[in-house]
């Protein structure tokens, strides 16, 4: 299946069920930033982009699978959100004062999106590669069990592509020309429907479809119910933001 694709049908889940970010997170940048002109690169329904408006002017979003990004535009419609890709942004040259990428940098091409970057971004201009991270402890690794049995296309860390530390140092010392990092604490609590919905929200969770979707289902629901008390269970999880230029 086409990377671009890994996510259709799985934007109302999405929307409703994915964690949010920290609002200190969003404060941090815009001290950092002088200018008012952010794109949000790979948006999905747009949980980030929504958060940008608190604090800068002029947001606008890039995001190339069609069923997120109608979701997109149904919730945020104030907001334009083109069919673009983060290696093809169609932006002007010079026009950005700062990109984000929220939880979507393993999805492009790294080189092809830093040269669209830089042809993008303004003298001075910033890239923001945020993520929310899990933090192990033993829920997280039991979840991940169970993702690891049934789900072919499970990765953990970085992207799926690098380990946490390989992930860490690889933005550090070898991406960006220069790079400052923070996190930022922001627990996920959920109850059953959104433990379930969280899943379910991810691009390499099984679907109703797959011949061992019950299986996988009970198996996360036992994990669910050992680890919760009085119906919730929270995953530590940090949002770390990688804010460099090249």
């Amino acid at each position: 299946m086409n990377n671009k694709e890994l996510f259709t049908h799985k934007s109302d889940d999405y929307a409703n069920f994915r964690p949010s970010y920290p609002l200190t997170a969003i404060a941090w940048l815009r001290e950092k930033i002088s200018g008012e002109q952010v794109v949000d690169i790979g948006a999905g329904t747009g949980i980030f982009t929504q958060l940008l408006r608190h604090k800068f002017q002029q947001i606008s979003a890039v995001e190339p699978n069609g069923d997120m990004r109608k979701k997109f535009m149904q919730l945020l419609p104030d907001i334009p959100c083109s069919a673009a890709s983060g290696e093809a942004t169609l932006y002007p040259e010079n026009s950005v004062d700062l990109i984000t990428v929220a939880q979507a940098f393993h999805w492009l091409d790294e080189e092809k999106f830093k040269a669209e970057a830089m042809r993008i971004l303004r003298p001075g201009g910033k890239v923001a590669i945020v993520w929310n991270t899990s933090v192990p402890d033993d829920f997280v690794s039991a979840r991940n069990a169970v993702c690891q049995k049934y789900c072919p296309r499970f990765r953990s860390g970085h992207a799926g592509k690098r380990t946490p530390a390989e992930g860490d140092a690889f933005l550090r010392n070898s991406y960006f020309r220069e790079v400052e990092v923070v996190s930022f604490a922001n627990p996920f609590i959920m109850d059953l429907e959104t433990f379930e919905g969280n899943i379910r929200s991810r691009s390499y969770a099984l679907t109703p479809q797959d011949e061992q979707y019950e299986d996988f289902t009970a198996e996360l629901r036992t994990v669910f119910e050992q680890y919760s008390q009085k119906g919730f269970v929270t995953e530590p999880q940090e949002t770390q933001i990688y804010l460099g230029s090249f």
